[in-house]
């Protein structure tokens, strides 16, 4: 998780400050060189992290509880955290969403969506998607499953 730092000075020009890995330093770390450097936190902004060739435009702040969703949903594993940005998810949808993996398999996936559905519910939902893949982009579009290279996860709060 290496931050890109710039700053935005007085002049109102912004400039890149260094790349900082997150991991290793607590926020309390960070803000005590920054006050060092005279380097007020609102004008101290990650945007978007090196190793994962993307992510948000977000505050010191944000950038930490982002740190305490990997390590405390994901078990310090960044890897759907990172996809997730690279699929331009919002910072808001990433804290908001927690996800579990559930399988490789599409049909696996559909019998744990629809596990406990009334029939007539299932009927009228395939009626209404027209086709499998529909049925499945419909809760990938809800935010309620993602699908990554390997395999797919569900929102633990579904």
């Amino acid at each position: 998780m290496i931050a890109n730092i710039r700053v935005l000075e007085k002049d109102g020009n912004i400039h890149t400050l260094c790349q900082l890995d997150l991991m290793k330093f607590n926020i309390d770390q960070i803000q005590q060189r920054m006050e060092e450097r005279g380097i007020k936190g609102e004008n101290f902004k990650v945007c978007g992290f090196s190793d994962w060739e993307t992510g948000p435009y977000i505050s010191l702040e944000e950038a930490y509880l982002l740190k305490g969703k990997i390590n405390n949903c994901y078990e310090g594993d960044d890897y759907l955290v990172r996809h997730m940005f690279q699929q331009r998810k919002t910072f808001n949808f990433v804290m908001a969403h927690s996800f579990k993996f559930v399988t490789k398999d599409e049909v696996e996936l559909m019998k744990q969506l629809l596990k406990g559905a009334d029939m007539d519910e299932v009927v009228e939902f395939f009626f209404k998607a027209n086709n499998w893949v529909t049925a499945i982009q419909s809760y990938i579009r809800a935010g309620q499953v993602l699908s990554t290279p390997k395999g797919f996860y569900l929102d633990v709060g579904y």
